[in-house]
């Protein structure tokens, strides 16, 4: 199970300290703290993927040693692992590693419907109807009797399906990989528009002028909320507190409030709305008019439109960026404009030939100095030296030294204070582990150490209990220093984490 809720919502928390009491929609600028803000810049046709902490734009922080393929959508990111992933022109899978600057494709048959939560685990459809899950540590398969027309993968790892019964009916499945069958079903009339949130809680779909939210976690009681018209597109907040619709014939977006089931505002647009396109962090929403090459910028905090940009859409642009500046498209050169003042911020000449993303780390930061020293003990035998001579520095040994444990000075500094041992326990010999998975089948954690093998050792499999469950985790190590065990993780072409102590 792989939830990450709280960077969404620490970024969110970020975001509304850094504003303040500011009402009002102009000005953009960056959250206070939390992670780095990174665009990822990967070239349309193919080449090494780069990255930028914006704003600076014309600083390069990272570039993958392998090439992209030609990309066709980069589906989402996994700050655990480090990995982006992303689906190639022809429909085939695969993840960025920024660890390792390596790209890896798991398969090479295309899959339709190809979607990703969090970029751990990608799902698709295969020309056999089955529904596949590709993860970096396993893959899963579920046999499909009906046509499957969208997935919407979960944050904990579950799996919404969308099937067609008839021309007549729909139904909505639910998966819990790596189980086999459904998990749970509700008939549905054949919807025209639908969506997920961001937190995973509800499903949308558009049925008509009918909006109907699923609850992904039990089938039962669904919502049907009415709207204005025929609803064409669906976009709820990264809260889920609130949907907004723009529905067919209608010069404004209907705006749903989730607790009392109904539409509780409507906001006047510059026309007819065809498409809509949430800000990650909430501020704005993008309305792609059915006429015309410009976005519409809504605040979401004003409940109005704006301000307009002029802009080419396509899957990645427009969007909002960190600051709050609108990324548009804009003949090959991709400019980042106030949404209010329609103010040019940063202009990137020729950007329009790579396929942008944002994603929220702090992997590419500099590691502090001497983080990565080798551990040393005190021995005995050094407090017998230290005794006879008192002026002589202090003496380390490496821990390969025959005696392991540390021994407490015999007068500690009163500024470098430790907690003590609990009763009963030792000091942990440290040291750095590479951990490559976690998982609940032995078989299925022997089959990736087997395929794991660096400077001729083979990763192996340690069992341990977790709240009554016996977890197998495939691990390397330990190795004296972080720097050892993180070139160890690279050069295995794995996903990896780097975990301080014995496996």
């Amino acid at each position: 199970m792989r939830i990450r809720c709280s960077l969404l919502i620490g970024v969110l928390v970020s975001h509304a300290c850094s504003r303040g009491n500011d009402d009002d929609a102009s000005g953009v600028r960056l959250p206070a703290g939390g992670p780095d803000p990174i665009v990822v810049r990967v070239p349309t046709a193919g080449g090494p993927v780069r990255a930028y902490r914006y704003p600076n734009l014309d600083s390069l922080v990272w570039r993958s040693s392998e090439q992209s393929p030609a990309i066709g959508t980069l589906l989402g990111f996994d700050a655990d692992n480090g990995t982006m992933a992303f689906t190639d022109a022809g429909g085939i899978p695969g993840w960025i590693d920024f660890r390792s600057g390596t790209v890896r494709q798991p398969t090479a048959k295309p899959l339709s419907l190809i979607a990703s939560s969090q970029g751990f685990a990608i799902f698709g459809v295969s020309h056999e109807r089955n529904v596949i899950r590709y993860t970096p540590t396993g893959d899963w398969k579920q046999e499909t009797e009906a046509r499957v027309r969208r997935l919407f993968p979960q944050p904990d790892g579950s799996l919404i399906a969308l099937a067609q019964i008839d021309k007549a009916q729909d139904i909505v499945l639910r998966y819990r990989p790596p189980e086999r069958g459904v998990v749970d079903s509700l008939p549905l009339s054949p919807p025209q528009r639908s969506a997920g949130t961001p937190l995973g809680d509800r499903v949308y779909f558009g049925v008509g002028r009918e909006l109907v939210g699923v609850p992904t976690g039990d089938f039962s009681s669904p919502a049907r909320i009415k709207a204005s018209d025929e609803i064409l597109a669906i976009a709820p907040t990264p809260s889920g507190d609130r949907v907004y619709l723009a529905t067919k014939g209608a010069k404004a977006l209907d705006v749903v409030d989730r607790y009392n089931g109904a539409v509780s505002a409507r906001v006047r647009m510059g026309g007819f709305t065809t498409e809509l396109r949430m800000d990650p962090l909430g501020r704005y929403l993008l309305a792609r008019p059915v006429e015309g090459d410009s976005a519409w910028v809504v605040a979401i905090a004003t409940g109005s439109m704006v301000g307009t940009v002029k802009t080419v859409w396509r899957s990645d642009l427009p969007a909002v960026a960190p600051d709050g500046a609108i990324a548009t498209l804009h003949g090959p050169d991709v400019e980042f404009v106030d949404p209010v003042h329609g103010t040019v911020l940063i202009r990137v000449p020729n950007g329009g030939k790579d396929t942008w993303s944002v994603v929220w780390w702090n992997g590419f930061r500099p590691r502090a100095k001497g983080l990565d020293r080798a551990v040393t003990f005190q021995t005995e035998e050094d407090d017998q030296e230290l005794v006879s001579d008192s002026s002589a520095a202090p003496v380390t040994r490496d821990s390969t030294a025959a005696s392991p444990l540390p021994v407490a000075p015999r007068t500690p500094d009163e500024s470098a204070v430790r907690d003590p041992e609990p009763a009963g326990e030792t000091p942990r010999e440290r040291g750095f582990t590479v951990s490559f998975a976690a998982v609940l089948a032995e078989d299925r954690a022997r089959e990736l150490a087997s395929s794991i093998r660096v400077d001729g050792v083979s990763a192996r499999v340690v069992a341990s209990r977790t709240d009554g469950t016996t977890v197998y985790r495939v691990v390397l190590g330990p190795y004296r220093t972080r720097a050892e065990a993180d070139r160890v993780g690279r050069e295995s072409k794995h996903s990896y984490w780097i975990l301080e102590g014995p496996p």
